[in-house]
């Protein structure tokens, strides 16, 4: 097998884990998200699992050796400072990759700028087809409010709100809230979709959205495996080689519906027509449980991403959502450097 033969060849290669120290406001670097140990001794069991060597750095002593030119040998950057307040800042260190030529897993700077901009992603998104909620008057109070540069829901409300400055008010889709991780696929060599997760109020809720005080609680709703219309998927791998994000991201959207047919467990295909753009996140945090997890225990033969994770699963000997990740995005860069 020549994939095989590809994926031994990213052993032994040293992966640079480059992390945030909580509650480290100064320099511009205040964050609203932290990456916990937890997550982050899970991509450093990933990086053991494919036999690569660790680099554990924080973001200061990397970027101060990056400045310095002291460095050691670095083959891959696993990026964990996301959560930042300012754009700029969290697209800090894969434009320092970049300038070094070091791979940065999952996305470059451009990604983050384009992608996290929630004004600038639904411009794009609309610009390729996609549908997007309708942008409403402050004075209108049936819209729901996300900031601009913000993620993990933080500060998304139903209303006008003045808390925060910058952001977009749009018209709320009553319905579904619906989540579709991409990743690179080993096999086809292309950006690919994992299975979608369609978020089940156990209410059957239509106006209920995963807010930040819903994601810290992470009950109130079941997963369900569900398809996308032909359409949609072809909206979304267009819409992520927009965005150049050829590692892994997951898009959210809103699937309008005046009842609760989708509960239906025969009902397993989102129509075009009843989707809306929401969000592109190119940093989505990986965790026990949660959206991306599910769809990754939900890969099965009838999905195309299946001769990705069966490539790896048969080479590795053993496959988990982090070695799959890590793996998929170290290849996904073998053309461009």
């Amino acid at each position: 097998m020549e994939m095989s033969k590809e994926i031994q060849k990213i052993r032994g290669k040293t992966v640079a884990v480059v992390y945030t120290f909580e509650g480290d406001i100064s320099g511009g670097l205040d964050h609203f998200f932290i990456w916990k140990s937890s997550i982050i001794s899970n991509w450093l069991n990933a990086i053991e699992e494919l036999h690569c060597l660790p680099l554990i750095i924080d973001v200061r002593t990397f970027l101060d050796k990056a400045v310095n030119k002291t460095l050691p040998h670095i083959d891959y950057v696993l990026n964990m400072n996301t959560g930042t307040t300012d754009l700029s800042v969290m697209a800090l260190i894969p434009a320092i990759c970049s300038s070094l030529e070091i791979p940065c897993i999952p996305c470059n700077a451009v990604t983050i700028v384009t992608g996290e901009n929630k004004l600038l992603s639904n411009l794009i998104a609309n610009s390729i087809g996609l549908q997007v909620p309708q942008t409403l008057n402050e004075n209108d109070s049936s819209g729901i409010f996300r900031p601009t540069n913000l993620g993990n829901s933080l500060g998304v409300k139903r209303g006008s709100n003045n808390q925060y400055k910058e952001g977009i008010y749009q018209e709320f889709i009553h319905g579904y809230e619906l989540t579709t991780p991409l990743v690179y696929n080993v096999h086809t060599q292309k950006i690919d979709l994992m299975p979608s997760v369609l978020y089940l109020h156990e209410d059957k809720d239509l106006s209920w959205f995963n807010s930040a005080e819903s994601k810290k609680l992470r009950k109130e709703y079941k997963f369900k495996k569900i398809s996308l219309d032909e359409k949609i998927q072809e909206k979304y791998l267009l819409l992520a080689d927009t965005l150049s994000i050829h590692t892994f991201c997951r898009i959210d959207a809103r699937v309008k519906c005046l009842d609760a047919k989708y509960h239906d467990a025969g009902n397993n295909v989102i129509n075009f027509n009843d989707l809306y753009f929401i969000e592109v996140n190119v940093m989505p945090t990986i965790r026990d449980k949660n959206n991306f997890m599910f769809s990754f225990e939900s890969v099965d033969s009838n999905d195309s991403i299946y001769s990705s994770t069966d490539i790896l699963r048969k080479t590795l000997g053993s496959l988990n959502i982090y070695s799959f990740l890590l793996a998929s995005s170290m290849l996904s860069f073998k053309t461009m450097y």
